[in-house]
């Protein structure tokens, strides 16, 4: 599961200052923060604990990408808008929270929510 769940996409750059430059965009001006998943998941300087507990209760690997890693590692993806969470079947991307629902999400427990309603309750991946 990345997050594109199996991955998360961040709608970031890479890097130590690009980090600390998201943290303090994200606090000082976060109505025009680009990344609607970091801006949910992640506090000033840590991952969101419901949010790192929530991932490690998956059944499955995770894998983050920021945006320019992500081009890299699914070409085919190239246009898709981010931030993005997907599933990665046998190397075919199919989204789960495309970026334009992930503005709709303000929370962390809606976040989650919105998984697990589309995770499937059978598969080995969804949490307990």
């Amino acid at each position: 599961f990345t997050v594109a769940y199996r991955h998360s996409i961040r709608n970031a750059k890479a890097g130590l200052l690009a980090g600390m430059m998201d943290s303090v965009h994200k606090t000082l001006s976060p109505d025009t923060y680009e990344c609607d998943l970091c801006a949910i998941t992640h506090g000033f300087f840590t991952m969101d604990k419901t949010w790192r507990n929530w991932l490690k209760s998956l059944k499955m690997e995770t894998a983050f990408y920021h945006r320019p890693d992500f081009r890299e590692a699914y070409p085919s993806a190239r246009d898709w808008p981010l931030p993005l969470i997907a599933l990665d079947r046998d190397g075919v991307l199919e989204p789960v929270i495309p970026a334009a629902e992930m503005k709709g999400l303000k929370t962390v427990d809606a976040l989650v929510a919105a998984l697990e309603a589309r995770l499937d309750p059978s598969s080995p991946a969804h949490p307990e």
